[in-house]
């Protein structure tokens, strides 16, 4: 039994708390005093537990995270009023758009400054800005028009057939043939003035160039509307007197003309042929330049990887030289096969034309129109006749 010892004032319980190695900190022991003065442990029977107090963040470290997010939002929001909002007065595109897919214009004005000496004291430009000065140097801004070298688009056929009766005329030389020359070379040789002499008729009773564009465009879609004696005129092999006989009777009489060229040849800058140069002279003149091939080899009985080699390289060569990609192709020795028109319609070709000889162009068969040879010997009235009753 336990028994509870007086304190000289009052009854006192005296209480400690001690911890042992065999108790948690939730436990604890109470100690009571006996008769005899000594300490009698007696366990409380419960274990408490009290849960930790949770540290609150200090408080200027809140006010600094919250000044983070606030900042965040607000740059946040302003970013997008500014995203959205128009570019420009003139690009009212969304500013993030107009940043990312620039628009690309396609031609541009370049000045060209001229130099004028004037007395008078006040100028103004096309730029309405003034100048004043005692003498001044007015510059004129002058048009000019950046070539973009995109390709023209071949026309999508429409469900209508449609064929014309349109002579196109076969060239080669245009020269006087030399002493020793053998009778294929006096066959395709046309005199500069007997040239001259057929152009001048042509223009005389009405004929006017079309370019073989116009044709494909004519027989695709039925426009640009064809005049009423079209005539197109080609020449074969690129031969150098087509540049020093035939390119400036045409320039005078205000024909067209479209000039099928060996690339290769003209690589190599062979004699007798004309050159880069001369060819994007005319091409810049509004002639036509077009392919005949690397090399005058013949494109029957070949397999498709030759005809690939030879057809496409040709076509990147004078894109490469001239800023376009020509569209038509002159078979040489007007040789091919059935292979040969799909690899050229493959190779992005708009049609070719053969040495058959007429003047029926179909809109069915584009890779096969058909030409009418002009020979070395014809006098103007053979010539009258064969291009009339064509």
């Amino acid at each position: 039994m336990i028994r509870l010892r007086y304190a000289p004032l009052a009854m006192t319980k005296k209480r400690s708390v001690r911890s042992t190695s065999n108790v948690s900190p939730q436990s604890a022991e109470v100690d009571l005093l006996d008769s005899e003065g000594k300490t009698q442990p007696v366990e409380t029977g419960t274990k408490q537990s009290k849960a930790a107090p949770r540290k609150r963040m200090p408080r200027g470290l809140r006010i600094l995270v919250w000044g983070v997010v606030l900042g965040t939002l607000l740059t946040c929001a302003s970013f997008g009023l500014v995203a959205f909002s128009p570019a420009s007065s003139i690009d009212q595109r969304p500013y993030l758009i107009a940043a990312l897919f620039t628009a690309t214009p396609t031609e541009t004005l370049t000045p060209s400054p001229t130099l004028t000496a004037t007395a008078s004291p006040t100028i103004s430009d096309t730029a309405t800005s003034t100048i004043t000065s005692t003498i001044t140097f007015t510059p004129t801004v002058t048009p000019t028009e950046t070539p973009t070298n995109t390709p023209t688009p071949l026309p999508t056929p429409d469900s209508r057939d449609r064929d014309f009766y349109i002579p196109i005329l076969m060239y080669h030389y245009i020269s006087v043939p030399p002493a020793d020359a053998d009778i294929y070379r006096n066959d395709l040789s046309v005199m500069p003035e007997n040239f001259r002499q057929q152009m001048e008729w042509l223009q005389a009773n009405g004929y006017e160039t079309i370019s073989l564009y116009d044709l494909i465009y004519a027989l695709n879609i039925g426009w640009p509307h064809l005049p009423d004696k079209p005539i197109i005129l080609t020449f074969d092999d690129g031969y150098q007197d087509n540049y020093d006989n035939a390119f400036p009777i045409l320039k005078e009489l205000g024909f067209t003309g479209t000039f099928f060229i060996l690339t290769d040849v003209t690589d190599r800058s062979e004699p007798g042929y004309m050159t880069w140069p001369m060819l994007k002279e005319m091409s810049e003149a509004g002639l036509s330049i077009e392919v005949h091939g690397r090399e005058h080899l013949e494109m029957v009985n070949r397999d498709e990887s030759w005809l690939t080699y030879h057809l496409r390289g040709p076509a990147q060569t004078i894109q490469a030289n001239l800023g376009y990609e020509p569209r038509f192709l002159a078979y040489p020795s007007g040789k091919y096969d059935n292979l040969t028109i799909s690899v050229a319609q493959e190779e992005g070709y708009w049609g070719a034309v053969t040495t058959k000889n007429g003047t029926h162009q179909t809109k069915a068969q584009p890779y096969e129109l058909e030409r009418l040879r002009i020979r070395g010997d014809w006098s103007i009235d053979t010539f009258a006749a064969v291009v009339t009753d064509s």
